[in-house]
């Protein structure tokens, strides 16, 4: 019994210290996102775009539902929707459901408040959270629903708008135990691509990166789910709790950023539309512990919407740019930065969302879990020499 034991107990050191080589050789394979010939500004450094305005879309203490997180955008025959996920009080507790509003003067004004997902049945499905696309005239938000408590997924579900009606009606189930995280990206090959994690089962936590992958333009029929790594495991050997995900698109090549919670941030690299994926790589961009979210703009530059390692939290959200058709960002600049007087909101600021629209690029983001905010910034102000 006692050499059973000890064996067992030799075995068991011996998987671990294995875990520790794989992580260390993987965390030397580090990936230069920021321009490594250029030092990384400070806080203190960064400056504001030129141009920008910035715009109140809903703050929570105006109704019933005083939690608000995880905003969403996206153009419809000149027409912006901003959405989120709501909540009475707190994060996922007695109901979820997602609302938006729209704008029709380029987000200088937001219409009334309008209901895209409930759970009208009592079912107890909670809708968490919404991404748009408009696509030959056709709006769908995918929005993923959960059952039996907070993350536990199960399903992600496709609405559409009805635009005699204006109401919103679900075509119903695209995958399985999904959540996604950033809008779908068309590729090369015609089918769209569309960040996010998973579970490996419904009804649990999706804590594993993952996209999922439409079959040309049939955006309401089953997609693809890919995971980037299939135990979830990250470098640093961890599991993360919300490993959440975007990409960068570039034909056949694609890099996805992933946040994680240790002190290694991470990517994972595919070359065939994103149907296999690399070992996990870390990278030299300071994100901190929140979402990202990642595109290409109109100029051909690369963008990226994050928050920085900073002395608060979330209290220093940023856009980072590349050189017209470069992988590595090279400018940044401040988006918010604590407090905001002009809103009379902040100082946390997270969770972004984008789209580029009448050659300004609309950036929406949740302050401090109850307000939606949106700055607009001219393309123009983020070119670089």
């Amino acid at each position: 019994m006692k050499v059973n034991f000890y064996r067992n107990k030799i075995i068991i050191c011996l998987l671990i210290v294995s875990n520790m080589l794989i992580a260390q050789e993987q965390l030397h394979n580090v990936q230069f996102v920021w321009n490594n010939k250029l030092p990384f500004p400070s806080q203190e450094d960064m400056s504001y775009p030129k141009g920008v305005v910035d715009i109140m879309v809903h703050r929570s203490e105006t109704d019933n539902y005083n939690f608000l997180h995880d905003a969403a955008i996206v153009e419809h025959k000149n027409i912006l929707f901003a959405a989120w996920y709501n909540c009475p009080s707190r994060e996922m507790q007695e109901s979820s459901i997602i609302r938006g509003r729209r704008s029709t003067d380029y987000g200088l004004t937001w219409s009334d408040v309008e209901i895209i997902a409930s759970d009208k049945e009592k079912k107890g499905i909670m809708y968490v959270p919404v991404v748009f696309l408009s696509h030959k005239g056709i709006l769908y938000a995918f929005i993923s629903n959960m059952e039996g408590g907070p993350d536990l997924v199960t399903r992600c579900e496709v609405f559409v708008l009805n635009e005699k009606n204006n109401s919103w009606n679900s075509s119903g189930f695209i995958t399985g135990p999904f959540l996604p995280n950033s809008a779908p990206v068309e590729m090369k090959n015609g089918n769209f691509i569309m960040a996010g994690r998973m579970a490996n089962k419904s009804g649990e936590k999706p804590t594993i990166p993952a996209v999922a992958i439409s079959h040309d333009d049939k955006f309401t029929e089953q997609w693809d789910v890919v995971p980037l790594n299939y135990n979830g495991r990250l470098p640093s050997g961890e599991n993360p709790d919300f490993p959440e995900t975007t990409v960068i698109v570039d034909g056949a090549n694609i890099i996805a950023f992933v946040r994680n919670h240790s002190q290694y941030p991470i990517l994972f690299t595919s070359d065939d539309y994103g149907r296999t994926w690399s070992d996990p790589q870390v990278h030299n961009f300071p994100f901190a512990s929140s979402k990202i979210y990642a595109g290409t703009l109109s100029t051909g530059q690369n963008y990226v919407l994050s928050n920085i390692v900073s002395k608060g939290y979330r209290d220093l959200l940023t856009i980072a740019v590349s050189h017209s058709g470069e992988k590595q960002f090279s400018k940044v600049w401040k988006i918010r930065y604590g407090y905001f007087n002009k809103l009379e909101v902040g100082p946390e600021w997270s969770y972004p969302s984008a789209i580029e629209y009448a050659e300004k690029l609309y950036i929406v983001y949740t302050s401090e879990k109850r307000n939606c905010c949106l700055t607009i910034i001219p393309i123009s102000s983020l070119k670089i020499d």
